[in-house]
């Protein structure tokens, strides 16, 4: 694992509520003497880069939360949620993150940075690619490395400089389903929360792979609760916030307009989670008059991302978000729009 940069002379940061009750006016006293000593890192939300989802979110996510992104296979979840913990360090220097990945290992992770950040310097230049990356490593001189050889191309020089600035805040866990629990993701945390900023994400990648142990949790709703019980458990007692990727049941699969009632264990996930986001293509879910009537509109449609809000505690619900997906380069377009056409729960087929 990555280590960070000490920044913080306050080890142990993320535990300086107590557990049990406290009177009100124990509390506000507790607020003022924090305010008034400068440590009011808790009152300001995590930001996650996207426009107009934290104006939503009423400025990001706030200690404690945890967001549960679900959708179909390929939608972006994986690109949504790299880039917000790409966002949060890339930010903000008082901020640090961890992407806990089941899926993909770090170098791979890595790679998609690297698109993602080309695509964001050298927007008219030649933009880096896996292809791309793939050629550069295979061509590298001897006694070369890939990122020493990034660092000597102009072109390419400051999309390293950019990734060094904030790689030390910035920890890429390859993940096990046989061996990485909760209890060693909490451990992973509370490594980097000793030595980074005051301010940590997490992201896991994806919820329903954590292992546990199927003796005492056996139907699959249990072991989603579990985790997912066990995951706002993190956020609420370490003072951070959690965004977990969520996997569908098999029926949700199969659903015209994938719901937060899709995901596995979608009851735990409704009432632990602080967000649920659930991401669709626009081209699937739109309207069928706005198929039939402007045919090319349509087919445009495929390379936007409906990113709705069906739960929010910290404010509006109920919304429908629009984002220009990036594929090829791992990225969405950080801001986005309201949805105009009209959206159905029924996929559009055309006749």
């Amino acid at each position: 694992m990555v280590e960070p940069t000490p920044t913080s002379n306050k080890p142990g940061w993320w535990e300086l509520e107590s557990v049990g009750p406290a009177t009100l006016a124990q509390v506000m006293a507790e607020v003022e003497q924090q305010v008034a000593r400068g440590e009011v890192a808790r009152f300001q939300p995590l930001a996650t880069g996207f426009d107009p989802l934290d104006d939503v979110l009423n400025g990001g996510l706030r200690r404690g939360d945890l967001m549960i992104v679900g959708g179909p296979y390929g939608v972006g979840k994986t690109i949504f949620a790299l880039q917000i913990a790409r966002n949060v360090v890339h930010n903000d220097e008082r901020s640090s993150a961890i992407y806990v990945c089941y899926e993909h290992d770090r170098a791979h992770l890595m790679s998609r940075l690297l698109c993602l950040e080309s695509a964001e310097e050298n927007s008219k230049g030649e933009v880096l690619t896996l292809r791309r990356l793939a050629e550069l490593a295979l061509g590298t001189p001897n006694g070369v490395g890939l990122i020493s050889r990034l660092r000597r191309m102009p072109r390419y020089a400051a999309i390293v400089d950019m990734m060094t600035s904030y790689s030390n805040r910035l920890a890429l866990v390859k993940a096990s389903g046989d061996t990485s629990t909760l209890d060693q993701i909490r451990q992973w945390v509370q490594e980097m929360a000793a030595v980074g900023p005051q301010r940590l994400l997490l992201v896991v990648d994806y919820l329903q792979k954590i292992p546990v142990d199927m003796a005492t949790l056996q139907p699959e709703t249990e072991v989603t609760t579990f985790l997912t019980q066990g995951l706002k458990e993190l956020a609420m007692s370490m003072g951070i916030q959690v965004i977990a990727i969520a996997a569908s049941d098999r029926p949700g699969l199969k659903a015209k307009r994938m719901r937060l009632a899709d995901l596995r264990g979608s009851s735990a996930l409704q009432y632990e989670a602080d967000v649920g986001l659930v991401l669709n293509n626009k081209h699937d879910i739109v309207s069928r008059e706005h198929m039939i009537y402007n045919p090319s509109q349509a087919e445009t449609m495929r390379s936007w991302v409906v990113m709705s809000v069906e739960k929010n505690r910290a404010g509006r619900n109920a919304l429908d978000m629009e984002y220009l997906l990036d594929a090829a380069h791992f990225r969405m377009a950080t801001t986005g729009g309201f949805v105009r056409e009209r959206l159905v729960d029924e996929k559009v087929i055309l006749e």
